[in-house]
């Protein structure tokens, strides 16, 4: 396996051990996954880098990239819920998103059966930056709650109230750019799935 193909992997990992950070309340906790989540976003990033630096790039490099994106955001959101780090009406949101989704992944796997491989374009990877900043600054929220007065004096809930609203309004403008990237991706290889147009690929 390739070196971009386990960094991409690396994310379930990092999903996992963020899930399970998100219950433990020991000092310190809520920092760790804060960092976590930072790595696997970057990691996002990396691995498409170091692909197409050392030309590793794959169809099955892409595929994996952007369904393990998908799984890693989805889970992540669910659980951001469930912490009440997102209030419950959020997965409404969430809901759409992963129909989003499985619509995307159907037309990929379509046109993988048709010997095409359709890769992430410009406003789903812009989608992908807003889903994993926001939940970078809800993963910070407990951060601000707990840890960060371990060493500073403050007024944490003033502080916590305003990263909780920041992290609130970037999942607002991450689901309003699913929607409207989750159109544009549609009405674009729509057209390749029919076979009337030839994609470009990146």
């Amino acid at each position: 396996m390739s070196l971009p193909n386990i960094i991409t992997l690396s994310r379930l990992v990092f999903m996992a051990a963020i899930v399970w950070l998100l219950y433990q309340q020991w000092p310190w906790a809520a920092s760790l996954n804060c960092f976590l989540g930072i790595v696997a976003s970057v990691s996002d990033w990396v691995d498409g880098y170091v692909a197409r630096r050392y030309n590793m790039t794959t169809n099955l490099g892409k595929l994996m990239d952007a369904l393990i994106d998908k799984v890693l955001v989805l889970v992540l959101y669910y659980f951001l819920v469930d912490a009440g780090l997102l209030p419950q009406w959020a997965i409404w949101l969430i809901v759409a998103t992963a129909v989003r989704d499985l619509v995307i992944t159907g037309m990929r796997m379509i046109a993988a059966r048709k010997g095409v491989v359709l890769g992430a374009d410009k406003w789903g990877k812009r989608k992908t930056i807003w889903q994993m900043t926001c939940i970078c600054v809800l993963l910070f929220v407990p951060v601000v709650q707990r840890d960060l007065p371990l060493i500073f004096t403050y007024d944490h809930e003033l502080a916590t109230h305003f990263v909780e609203w920041n992290g609130l309004l970037y999942f607002l403008m991450a689901s309003a750019l699913t929607v409207f990237s989750g159109i544009l991706y549609v009405i674009k290889y729509v057209p390749v799935l029919r076979g009337k147009r030839v994609v470009q690929q990146s």
